[in-house]
């Protein structure tokens, strides 16, 4: 049996990985949860590759990373040079112009900048390669020097970093994948540019009633401002370092990536890191060795899972990348002690206590793993942000549930068609289940959380430590 990593990881399906068998393989070596970027993909390929996946395991979660605000330059096909020193003009694509549009020209896809811009202000282009600065603004012109020239080519990013765009209302794409995504059972929908508790609540109202997860992408200024307001209302964070890195200085993304990490362990709630984790793996078969120290110093700072993007989606390599990031991710959980948490998650008081408990037990008593008889998965969030050294086996009877628990970290998930309304043979029938993968021996010592044995008690208050042989013999 493979051995996977505690970490998870978050692989992109593109034309790379569309093949039957190369999902295969990324999944036997570790993918989690397989991430459909909405920005490339229609309806016709999400339920393709949903549909994929969904027939090679009902395991793996399906991610639908929306499109967002991104602004792109437009209007031209051919790539065009951008000289240092040299001036040129910003503007919508909607603008009516007098004269056709010259090399010195380059139209935008954001309607209204020339009124939420001012002078001095800094525009970047194709992820910050070239730089252009505000002198003038004119009607609905744009005058800028271009400070750090550069090959354009079309339909390349722009980001205007310390400025607030006022962006419309949840645009017609964003919508109708979220609405696409929730109908069709996909078990995250992971949103772009959140940036505040209004993005938010703009989200979950296209997301309607409905048990998929809400993942939020922080990736500018203003989503790492309000990051504590959104925190709370989301069920969970990818932290997205591309257009973070461009938004902001980048030698502050490393420290915002470790505050945010922290954040959201502390409220066991779980958090992807994401972006050119392994980028040089789209051409090479081995990543470079300032890579591996990103993906390793991510798990070291506690991250749930790891993202891989273009490697898989659109790389030469997307199965050894996936292999590559399994391989790092074991080697540094092997040298890895546990951290306990102490802050409150939305389980219950009693809950998180109970798993702090848990904690120092396993720190003197020789533990195998934990087996935790989940309902809301509440308990698992709670254990498993501390980190633990041991496996966490969650039993769950909701398979929408066992497979947004495969996020987080050190919890291997299983599925029982339905739990015994008697407890005692409830947790026999976990135990059996999680005997019968092959995790465990009879004379392994474990450790059972499950709910009270009294009527109407819902919440996970009863631990045990058992011999598996004391269960099942």
């Amino acid at each position: 049996m493979k051995e996977l990593a505690k970490t998870k990881i978050v692989a992109t399906i593109g034309p790379s990985s569309w093949d039957e068998k190369i999902l295969k393989d990324m999944i036997y070596n570790g993918m989690s949860i397989a991430r459909i970027n909405a920005s490339f993909a229609d309806f016709d390929e999400l339920k393709r590759v949903s549909r994929s996946i969904r027939k090679l395991s009902p395991r793996v979660a399906v991610m639908l990373d929306t499109k967002g605000h991104k602004i792109r330059v437009t209007g031209f096909e051919k790539e065009k040079e951008l000289k240092t020193g040299d001036t040129v003009v910003i503007l919508s694509e909607d603008t009516t112009y007098k004269e056709p549009l010259s090399d010195k020209h380059i139209a935008i896809t954001y309607p209204n900048l020339h009124n939420e811009i001012s002078r001095h202000a800094k525009i970047l282009l194709d992820d910050g390669n070239i730089l252009l600065s505000v002198e003038d603004i004119r009607g609905e012109q744009i005058l800028c020097k271009i400070e750090q020239g550069g090959i354009l080519k079309p339909k390349k990013t722009v980001n205007i970093p310390g400025t607030h765009l006022n962006f419309p209302s949840l645009s017609e794409k964003d919508e109708g994948d979220i609405k696409y995504a929730v109908k069709n059972d996909f078990d995250f929908i992971s949103a772009s540019f959140i940036r505040n508790v209004q993005d938010v609540a703009m989200i979950r109202e296209a997301m309607g009633n409905t048990d998929c997860k809400l993942i939020a992408k922080i990736e500018d200024r203003e989503g790492l401002d309000n990051f504590d307001e959104i925190l709370p209302l989301v069920d969970g964070i990818m932290i997205a370092r591309g257009d973070m890195g461009v938004e902001l200085p980048l030698e502050d993304v490393p420290i915002y990536q470790k505050q945010m990490i922290y954040k959201c362990r502390n409220v066991g709630k779980p958090v992807i890191v994401a972006t050119q984790m392994l980028e040089s793996m789209r051409e090479n078969i081995r990543p470079t060795r300032a890579e591996v120290s990103d993906v390793a110093n991510a798990i070291m700072d506690g991250t749930d899972a790891v993202m891989l993007s273009a490697e898989t989606s659109t790389g030469k390599y997307p199965v050894e990348a996936v292999k590559t990031m399994n391989k790092i991710a074991l080697r540094v959980e092997n040298i890895l002690k546990p951290q306990k948490v102490m802050g409150d998650t939305s389980a219950c008081i009693e809950t998180d206590e109970l798993c702090r408990s848990l904690f120092d037990m396993t720190e003197r008593v020789m533990i195998k793993g934990i087996v935790v008889i989940s309902v809301t998965g509440k308990t698992v969030r709670s254990l498993s942000r501390h980190r633990l050294n041991i496996p966490i086996w969650e039993i769950a009877e909701n398979i929408k549930q066992v497979r947004q628990s495969g996020i987080l970290r050190g919890v291997k998930t299983y599925y029982l068609n339905e739990f015994p309304k008697d407890r005692d043979k409830a947790v026999k029938q976990a135990v059996e289940t999680v005997y019968s993968y092959g995790e465990l021996d009879l004379n392994d010592k474990i450790a059972i959380i499950s709910g009270s044995s009294i009527k109407n008690k819902s919440t996970n208050t009863i631990l045990e430590i058992v011999e598996v042989k004391d269960i099942i013999a």
